[in-house]
């Protein structure tokens, strides 16, 4: 009887909750189930909240929508009304779009390497009334000028140099120095997701960090051999950050894993986790 009543009970809080979810989560379940019957790397359009996205992969778009709209991954709270913030890796311009309804007066530069990505992020800020937001197309790099940069077709595209680069279309894009952009002025919010250049790029701004009051990153795990999260929690903490670290995702489809013959056979080594950092008080 007691787990009759119980199943019951589950069963009702589940209904209740479907029915009176926020409308981001309504949005995201839709999106999910259409994910769920469209082919990989097929772009297409769709209608959330209100707005009116592109999308190159919808299998990738719906986490992204979750992480930012649903699970507020990106909250922060500034101090002050107009904050300064960097996008780094903007993709189709989900962050871009999620800041400037949190703060209409922010001031945001969107980045994205990938050609073809970069012209949905452009014009889903233009339809979406986030033309005031600044569109580079560009890599973030430790240098000015040119590189190669593997196009993946979705959210994982990378600089063809890095350990671990995904295979995909090479193609030669704009690269700019974060170091040059930091050095100009304040920045509120540093959002990072540069697919693996992490460590790189932050080493390179180390003696300008200090113009960053906040940071969030997606830290990238691509080469067992070279563990770069060490390296940067240490350099946070040097320079004056405190951080937490979550969001953890194993990502088990990119090789390798562990050896057979190792105590832990077929663990994925890949993965990435949200660092948040700020400048300690």
């Amino acid at each position: 009887m007691k787990g009759t009543l119980r199943r019951a009970q589950r069963k009702a809080g589940a209904i209740r909750r479907r029915l009176f979810e926020p409308p981001e989560t309504a949005a995201w379940r839709r999106a999910w189930h259409r994910a769920e019957t469209t082919p990989r790397f097929t772009p297409g359009r769709i209608r959330m909240l209100d707005y009116d996205l592109q999308y190159s992969d919808l299998l990738s778009f719906c986490p992204q929508w979750q992480d930012i709209f649903v699970k507020k991954a990106l909250e922060f709270r500034p101090s002050t009304d107009t904050p300064r913030i960097l996008d780094c890796g903007a993709n189709v311009g989900l962050a871009s779009l999620y800041f400037k309804r949190a703060f209409p007066g922010a001031r945001i530069s969107a980045f994205e390497a990938d050609p073809a990505i970069f012209a949905l992020l452009n014009a889903n800020l233009e339809t979406n009334g986030a033309v005031d937001v600044e569109r580079i197309h560009a890599a973030l790099w430790t240098s000015n000028g040119t590189l190669t940069f593997q196009c993946e077709g979705s959210d994982s595209g990378m600089i063809g140099g890095l350990s671990g680069a995904v295979a995909g279309r090479p193609v030669v894009v704009p690269s700019l120095r974060l170091r040059d952009l930091l050095t100009k002025e304040r920045i509120d919010l540093l959002k990072l997701d540069v697919e693996g250049a992490e460590d790189a790029v932050l080493r390179d701004c180390a003696d300008v960090l200090v113009n960053v009051r906040a940071i969030v990153m997606d830290l990238h795990e691509f080469d067992p051999a070279t563990r770069q999260a060490p390296r940067i929690l240490e350099l946070l903490s040097v320079l004056g950050f405190a951080y937490v670290v979550d969001d953890f995702v194993s990502l088990p489809w990119r090789p390798p894993s562990t050896p057979g013959d190792s105590p832990f056979p077929g663990r994925a080594t890949n993965w990435a986790m949200t660092v948040r950092a700020w400048r300690k008080a």
